[in-house]
């Protein structure tokens, strides 16, 4: 070829590389501002309304939050899953069921030395390892209970107590348990503990603050693998200090000197008992099921999930989650029309994408995980899931910046994945992407806190979108009008422009990272 006919065929390839390109950006453009603040405040004044009674998992609110999201579904055009039938739907092949079994809160008592302490007065426990009697005749002090607290301790399935002297008064004191129980608990489990006593003098501000959360009734699956099998696991009890001295002093030690060890442990002959009195009963709960086909490369799969239960009624307050995840939940709904409004005008999407409201968030992401467990559709064909939990409001940290979410997840599997959703923020939506809770190190674990890690530990690479806690979190404040639903449209059209991309490109994202544990 000439060098004219070279020059001239090399502009005909970039002219029409650019046009595609325009096309390309007309049309998510076109879909992007489909999303708009007036659907989203017009589903969520429905969901989040007193009239759903906070859409506690398998109470009447959920199913009736179930039968909108079904209806809003039909009436978008999308049809039921195919082969419902086979893959355990309900009809009309929306919905997908799962059994749960729920525990009466205090089911799980400790007595030490034969006095009984009392669950939400003494003590409390935010897991149930234990669902049998138990006992151990001696406790293990390893002071703050650090990794370096264990040394060459032998706690292999014995019982260990850890003494914290609380937070500062700087400090937020939940934030603080949180992160210093995290890595008590892990270095317990790491050294083989079966029992870990947790004393805090912040024992009582706690069940305060946490009060709703402890007094409410535990959920899990009905065929929990982990249930089944209760031995494998550590319990952790969190005690107020007056307990913790009855017990020290049986080994003639002190508050402070238990403060103080470091890298030596002290046995205490004691007698610990955990007695299980369980009050249990059985609901049911569902998934519902949005799926949008695609066209040449309908066998894999996008999943785009938000968690649509809440926490309920506590002494007469609705807690109706507007944020939480009211804000998530429509936001979702918003992106599966924008997608089959592409579909049904010739556009897309080439990859099947799956809008699935998740149920049971609340109670231990029960209902994404029963969905890793029982798969609608195969987790080897399913390329990511994107998340959305809480995109409604705006934290302390950004009171006064820019517009702005928090991405987490989004290069723990997939170095491809956090590219796309980079480069669909700056092409389409300029969000301030804030990767803080991101870090591996992050205490308060939020990697591990929503419906994508039931995605994430099966080996598909995740994003979750969220815009952090406030003051309203779990509380009966978290209500439709203090949604900023300018904010709520920007993050809703990045998870669309970062789902269109992963369901219109040439390749899947590639799997490029080890799966992480917990």
């Amino acid at each position: 070829m000439s060098s004219i006919l070279r020059r001239a065929a090399i502009g005909l390839f970039v002219c029409c590389g650019t046009a595609l390109s325009a096309q390309s950006d007309t049309l998510i453009g076109h879909y992007l501002r489909t999303i708009s603040q007036h659907d989203l405040r017009r589903h969520l004044e429905v969901i989040a309304s007193d009239a759903y009674e906070g859409r506690e998992t398998g109470l009447k609110g959920q199913k009736m939050a179930a039968i909108y999201l079904r209806t809003a579904f039909q009436d978008m055009g999308i049809p039921p899953v195919p082969d419902w039938q086979a893959k355990g739907l309900l009809e009309p092949g929306y919905e997908q069921p799962f059994d749960l079994e729920v525990l009466a809160p205090g089911a799980l008592r400790l007595v030490v030395d034969g006095t009984p302490t009392t669950f939400l007065q003494d003590q409390f426990h935010l897991n149930q390892r234990v669902t049998r009697d138990t006992v151990h005749q001696e406790i293990i002090v390893v002071g703050r209970g650090g990794p370096e607290a264990y040394g060459a301790l032998d706690v292999k399935g014995r019982a260990v107590l850890v003494v914290d002297p609380g937070a500062d008064k700087e400090q937020d004191r939940v934030s603080s348990f949180f992160s210093a129980t995290s890595r008590c608990t892990a270095a317990a489990r790491s050294a083989g503990a079966s029992l870990l006593i947790y004393a805090t003098p912040d024992a009582p501000g706690l069940m305060k603050e946490l009060g709703h959360y402890l007094s409410g009734e535990r959920m899990s699956l009905k065929d929990d693998a982990e249930r089944k099998e209760p031995a494998k696991g550590l319990q952790l009890i969190i005690v107020d200090r007056s307990v913790a001295e009855r017990i020290l002093a049986r080994g003639g030690l002190r508050w402070k000197q238990a403060l103080r060890m470091k890298r030596v442990g002290r046995s205490i002959p004691c007698t610990l008992s955990l007695e299980h009195r369980p009050q249990v009963r059985q609901l049911r709960s569902e998934n519902v099921l949005g799926y949008v086909q695609g066209t040449d490369l309908k066998d894999e799969l996008v999943v785009v999930t938000a968690h649509y239960d809440h926490i309920g009624v506590d002494g007469g307050e609705v807690y109706n989650g507007a944020d939480d995840d009211g804000s998530g939940t429509v936001a979702l709904l918003e992106m599966a029309e924008a997608f089959v409004r592409a579909r049904n005008e010739g556009h897309g999407p080439r990859r099947s994408v799956l809008f699935m409201p998740v149920s049971g968030e609340e109670k231990g992401l029960l209902g994404s995980q029963y969905y890793g467990e029982n798969p609608v559709f195969p987790l080897e064909n399913t390329i990511a899931d994107l998340n959305i939990d809480m995109i409604g409001r705006v934290d302390s940290a950004h009171a006064s910046s820019a517009p702005y979410v928090y991405i987490i997840g989004s290069d723990r599997l997939s170095t491809q994945l956090h590219r796309i959703n980079e480069e669909a923020n700056a092409a389409h939506v300029r969000l301030d992407l804030d990767y803080t809770f991101n870090a591996a190190n992050d205490p308060n674990r939020f990697y591990y806190r929503s419906d994508h890690y039931n995605f994430a530990r099966k080996g598909v690479p995740v994003i979750f979108y969220f815009s952090g806690v406030h003051e309203d979190y779990h509380q009966p404040g978290d209500e439709v009008e203090r949604i900023r639903f300018d904010l709520l449209e920007q993050r809703a059209r990045l998870v669309f422009a970062t789902a269109w991309e992963l369901a219109n490109r040439d390749e899947r994202i590639l799997v490029d990272k080890p799966v992480e544990s917990e």
